[in-house]
């Protein structure tokens, strides 16, 4: 009730102030209309006393019984003044005060009347001390004028013709105000009482119920009625489906087979699964208010923190290997991989980085064994292998072998000499992935090198067909172990040239290149091929163990399928990278870049495969 109060009184006093307001302005417009009326009254008066006077105004003098005559007959003050501005007579003022009158030359409606014909004044009367309002008119020409005969009406008596409807017109603009006070009270409380269903029926729409619309509400609130009863069939739709949405996430969260971990800006733990809790072995009943509470390894704090610092959202995951026990306990080894969450914001409870927490050590135990069992088998096959082809190069230097005896001798032969590269092969990659090999850093000079590996494959090239040449600046250098880099080179002319048409060229370039992220300069070694290339779905699996891009060309192209996977292996102990760029039909390029000084020590884990 209150509120509807004060609505009503401020609509009532906004009424009674624009009442007044129209009343102020109506006075202004009456005084305006009554003056002009005086005015245009007084001229008439003028237009017939002006003649009667012209014979006054020509002797210089009238009498005072004839001007008081006419000035009762006109209802106004008359005068009569004279072309120099002397007063001949003044209906007011005896003729004995006549010569106490001050001149009336520079009066404002004499001095129009003068130019125009008829002027006009407004002022308080110097003579009796009232204002009055004056209509002047001149008797004769403008170049010479006779005179001028003047009336004039007191302001007071026009105040008082207009008093009355000055009266009249207060209460009727006062009325006026009040009754639109009255309207505009109705009709606010009319929309107060709209908008307040309105906002009602907003409310039951944002929370999905369907609003129901007033039985007597006007035609707009029925529109925006209905318009809210579509809005609340959205909100309800939106709604259930946010709802299937959360309890669809909340259950992938809880059930999916790895742990998860949801930490804020402070390392604050926001939320943590199941899997992650048994993982890593958290007892019923620990707090869990921060991350450290869980996690107390060094490495996976250090992956946290620098997770939710990135502020890149196309930065990669970092991931780290955390292993468990090993002594008293079996060994347990954990992955976890850290993301930033895009965008996040810096405000406490806020998501900015998810861990993931794998369970690896079944696949850790099953990679040490295939390691293992990779270097025992090439370990045993060594030896049998060695006497088998002592045996066959033994036979065939025998003198009148049978053509059949020789043709299966030297199947033999080129059998175990593959079997015998693949056995090497599968050492060196089990020692490098081992962690066995280690480099003998020194300055190696890359044109030399090239150039002696070139040399030592020059034969096979020939026998196929194929030229090599090399280009290398002079004085470009890296530090690394000379052997290992000859082999990773090695293994890539090889394939170039086992994979080029006869009559194609194999081009061998190095060149500087610009300085890295760290300011270190860099070498780049290019392998360019004009053979059969490798499909762009194939390039990111040729560096895999034993993979063939063509595998209906393994018996016409000898090889191991292993030559790939030693050079990623190499070029990673040594601090470098290799990627390739290849279009089928048109060859292949193979870029090598290695730091151009000494390899800092790299883990064995990293220079690992992952398939």
């Amino acid at each position: 009730m209150s509120r509807i109060f004060r609505r009503a009184a401020l609509a009532a006093l906004a009424g009674l102030l624009l009442g007044f307001l129209f009343a102020f302005v109506l006075g202004r417009v009456l005084d305006a209309a009554v003056t002009e009326r005086g005015r245009r009254d007084l001229v008439l008066r003028l237009e017939r006393l002006a003649p009667e006077f012209e014979s006054d105004l020509r002797a210089g003098s009238a009498a005072p019984d004839r001007v008081g005559l006419a000035a009762r007959q006109a209802g106004a003050r008359l005068t009569l003044v004279a072309a120099d501005g002397r007063v001949i007579a003044d209906s007011e003022v005896p003729p004995d005060r006549l010569e106490r009158v001050e001149n009336h030359g520079s009066r404002p409606e004499i001095l129009a009347a003068k130019s125009r014909g008829v002027g006009f004044g407004a002022r308080e009367s110097a003579t009796i001390r009232e204002p009055f309002v004056y209509v002047a008119r001149r008797v004769g020409d403008e170049s010479s004028p006779i005179g001028y005969v003047r009336l004039a009406i007191s302001q007071n008596e026009l105040d008082a013709l207009e008093a009355p409807f000055r009266q009249t017109l207060l209460q009727i603009s006062v009325l006026a105000g009040l009754m639109v006070a009255v309207v505009v009270t109705l009709i606010r409380q009319r929309h107060a009482r709209d908008l307040e269903r309105v906002r009602a029926g907003v409310a039951d729409a944002a929370a999905g119920r369907h609003p129901e619309p007033p039985a007597r509400g006007s035609d707009e609130t029925q529109e925006v009625f209905v318009a809210l009863a579509r809005f609340a069939r959205l909100v309800s739709k939106e709604r259930e489906g946010s709802e299937k949405a959360r309890l669809l996430a909340r259950t992938v969260f809880e059930q999916v087979p790895v742990g998860l971990l949801v930490v804020d800006r402070g390392l604050a733990l926001l939320d943590v699964n199941p899997v992650a809790l048994s993982l890593l072995h958290v007892p019923p009943g620990a707090p869990r208010a921060a991350l450290v509470d869980l996690v107390r390894h060094p490495d996976a704090l250090r992956l946290f923190e620098a997770g939710v610092a990135t502020t890149d959202a196309g930065a990669a995951p970092s991931s780290a290997v955390l292993r468990f026990g090993g002594e008293l306990t079996p060994e347990k080894v954990l992955e976890v991989t850290v993301r930033a969450v895009p965008h996040h914001r810096d405000t406490p409870g806020e998501p900015a980085a998810i861990g993931v927490v794998r369970d690896v050590t079944e696949r850790e135990h099953m990679e040490t064994m295939r390691r293992r069992f990779v270097s025992d088998v090439s370990h045993e096959l060594r030896t049998p292998i060695a006497a088998i082809r002592a045996a066959v190069e033994t036979l065939a230097g025998e003198d009148a072998l049978p053509p059949d005896i020789a043709r299966l001798l030297g199947i033999l032969e080129r059998q175990s000499s593959e079997m015998e590269a693949l056995v090497s092969d599968l050492t060196d990659l089990s020692q490098i992935e081992s962690g066995a090999v280690t480099l003998a850093p020194e300055r190696v000079s890359i044109k030399p090198l090239l150039t002696s590996v070139v040399k030592d494959l020059q034969a096979a090239a020939d026998a196929r067909g194929v030229a090599i040449a090399v280009e290398a600046p002079e004085g470009l250098a890296v530090s690394g172990d000379r052997r290992r880099l000859a082999q990773v080179f090695r293994n890539l002319v090889d394939n170039a040239v086992k994979f080029s048409p006869a009559g194609a060229r194999v081009d061998v370039l190095a060149e500087g290149g610009a300085p890295g992220a760290d300011g270190l300069s860099s070498c780049l070694v290019h392998v360019v091929d004009r053979g059969i290339g490798v499909p762009r779905s194939e390039q990111a699996r040729i560096f895999q163990r034993f993979y063939r891009v063509d595998p209906s060309r393994a018996k016409s192209v000898p090889g191991t399928g292993l030559g790939l996977a030693i050079v990623k292996h190499l070029l990673i102990l040594h601090g470098g990278s290799i990627r390739v760029e290849s279009e089928p039909g048109k060859g292949s390029r193979f870029t090598v870049s290695l730091p151009a000084t000494t390899p800092r020590e790299v883990p064995a884990a990293k220079a690992e495969e992952t398939t």
